[in-house]
């Protein structure tokens, strides 16, 4: 079964990586007078549009709003499922990403697992992430990282408790009227973050390196990342590129590809803004 579901994910990589033309992958988004809400992102539209098309042995249904993962995909012959959460960056005028060390999850903290709802019944599903940066304009895809959600975080009791956080209060202020929404906001490690150079303006496929090995990709193997929890194990996955050449052996150990990232510190908030005005 967990062959099944990277072997699916690799098929979508090829799919995304076989459009490219020059190094980078075109598009053709709906221009913004024509979408309809904020939760209504025509990229989001675009991937499973596309999927759906070159598969029709896929089943591809969108999450709709606000719920995860974004696209749901089930083999229709074997029920195999995982999910796909879309990410996406514009590129700056320099080229560069527009986040740095790190992106917004918003409210829905990121993982390798998530539950959905296959009948009556709540079902655990992997999930990947489609991360995708995208040019000044708009127009292609100048970085493309499909990556295992594992490697951005495995802890699903974690996500799942974050799913239950954000609660309301009510009864605030002082007539009572007001109420404050205690909502998460998760920033996590930018993959698209343009000084790595493992992933920056390339198409590659991130799987555990024991997917990698069981379905036979070794050829496709340009780097091995090895990702260390806060309790000190450590995971191993493998970067896939299609691009890499048939006649090169090397393949490239990364440590702490996110140090600077687990490196920050909080900042201690002192004094609030405020607006300053001159003396007269």
């Amino acid at each position: 079964m967990a062959t099944q579901v990277h072997s699916i994910v690799k098929s979508v990589y090829d799919l995304f990586h076989g459009m490219a033309v020059n190094g980078e992958i075109p598009i053709n988004l709906r221009a913004p007078s024509i979408v309809g809400t904020t939760q209504d992102d025509p990229f989001d539209n675009l991937i499973l549009d596309t999927i759906k098309n070159a598969f029709p042995n896929l089943e591809v249904v969108s999450a709709g709003k606000l719920t995860t993962p974004d696209v749901v995909i089930r083999d229709r012959n074997t029920g195999v499922i995982v999910g796909l959460e879309v990410k996406k960056l514009i590129q700056k005028a320099n080229g560069a990403d527009s986040r740095g060390l790190t992106i917004d999850y918003n409210s829905c903290l990121p993982c390798g697992t998530m539950e959905i709802k296959v009948g009556n019944e709540v079902t655990a599903i992997p999930v990947y992430y489609f991360f995708a940066l995208l040019s000044n304009d708009s127009t292609s895809i100048k970085t493309l990282s499909i990556i295992d959600g594992d490697f951005i975080n495995n802890d699903f009791d974690l996500h799942k408790h974050a799913k239950l956080a954000n609660q309301s209060e009510y009864g605030h202020g002082s007539y009572g009227e007001g109420s404050v929404r205690h909502r998460a906001m998760y920033t996590y490690a930018n993959p698209l973050n343009s000084k790595l150079d493992c992933f920056f303006e390339r198409r590659v496929l991130v799987m555990p390196t024991q997917a990698a090995s069981e379905l036979s990709y070794d050829d496709l193997t340009s780097e091995i990342i090895i990702r260390k929890d806060i309790q000190g194990n450590q995971f191993s996955f493998t970067v896939l590129d299609n691009d890499k050449p048939t006649n090169n052996d090397n393949i490239r150990e990364i440590d702490d590809l996110f140090d600077k990232v687990k490196a920050r510190k909080p900042k201690h908030r002192n004094v609030a803004s405020m607006v300053v005005l001159d003396e007269i």
